[in-house]
């Protein structure tokens, strides 16, 4: 996985690293804190955020190396981002790329998050579409509750890969109401024993909860609340304290506490619940997808957006539903009238 929690040392001539322009930019990278001196508490204190510390200086100093540093030197001229160099005209396009090279994770840029009414319109919202079958691609329902339904998730680059959906265009699950959320616990626990009988592993579920209005999460995201389902022997708590985040473990029935800022959501496969939820924490994009990943030696196919892995959906609805005609008979009542075998 790309890293957090480094130090990043930017050179320059005084004019350049005092410059408003050059450290306010670089400090809209939600993955990266300023600081103005260099010690072991300060560095501390930025990483249990999971967030890069960034030290503007004139000249490398001795002290600096016991911390491993990554170095940028500003220019006033034309980036070379092979050589480390950065132009300041050019910082939001070539500060993310030097330090994905080095394999660094400095985050989105403010300039790039969503503004203005950031409570998407239902009527352009993809999981709304689906619901009301209205997409150009069939997404396959293959379950439906009162208030939920189920279809195969986009970047499935594991088997089993589902989702389920609050019919009501919410941003997360933490600001359902009392009536969705019960169902949703009975769902959960319906649905996974299918699952684990299909795939052979118990089930991870994780979200990525947007908070009440979606604020903090990058413009092209669903924020759409959506809960995925991943049938998987990963130790999640282990992998995820690995990636830099520290969840803490709470109650299932606490969750509607957490509605505010958004918030990284685990349950393990013994349905233990972990959440990450303090809004001065940086949270990767796709981050239980990219411990998943990163546990299953794939990082570089993570990314949804880039690897929908479209015609996988196909085939794990057909899966689920053949299953299903398999073992109808063994479902209580209540699973077979949810079942939907037909798009």
């Amino acid at each position: 996985m790309k890293e957090t929690q480094r130090l990043i040392i930017v050179l320059g001539d005084d004019s350049l690293i005092n410059s408003i322009t050059v450290r306010q930019t670089i400090a809209g990278f939600h993955a990266c804190t300023i600081i103005k001196t260099l010690s072991d508490e300060i560095l501390d204190n930025v990483f249990h955020f999971n967030k890069n510390a960034v030290l503007f200086a004139q000249s490398l100093e001795l002290s600096f190396t016991k911390y491993n540093p990554v170095v940028v030197r500003l220019t006033q001229n034309v980036s070379n981002t092979d050589l480390d160099v950065l132009s300041v005209n050019r910082i939001i396009e070539d500060f993310p790329k030097i330090l994905e090279e080095k394999n660094i994770d400095v985050g989105d840029h403010a300039s790039h998050d969503s503004t203005g009414m950031v409570c998407q319109n239902p009527q352009n919202c993809l999981l709304c579409k689906i619901y009301a079958r209205k997409t150009t691609e069939l997404e396959h329902i293959v379950y439906e509750t009162e208030h939920f339904f189920i279809v195969p998730g986009t970047g499935a680059f594991f088997n089993g890969y589902f989702m389920i959906v609050p019919k009501r265009h919410v941003m997360s699950f933490a600001v359902l109401s009392e009536e969705e959320r019960l169902e949703f616990f009975d769902l959960l626990n319906d649905i996974r024993p299918i699952l684990e009988a299909i795939y052979g592993k118990k089930v991870f579920a994780f979200e990525c909860g947007s908070g009440k209005t979606g604020e903090g999460k990058h413009e092209t995201s669903i924020v759409h609340a959506h809960f995925h389902l991943a049938p998987t022997d990963m130790p999640v708590l282990k992998e995820v304290q690995k990636s830099g985040l520290h969840p803490a473990l709470i109650q299932k029935n606490d969750l509607g506490q957490y509605g505010d800022y958004p918030y990284m959501l685990y349950v393990d496969q013994e349905d233990n619940w972990f959440i990450c939820s303090n809004p001065q924490d940086y949270y990767p994009r796709q981050h239980p997808r990219q411990v998943l990943a990163n546990y299953m030696g794939c990082y570089d196919i993570y990314n949804w957006r880039t690897h929908p892995f479209r015609e996988r959906m196909d085939v794990i609805a057909n899966e689920f539903r053949e299953f299903c005609k398999t073992n109808y008979p063994l479902f209580p009542e209540w699973i077979q009238s949810s079942i939907r075998f037909n798009d």
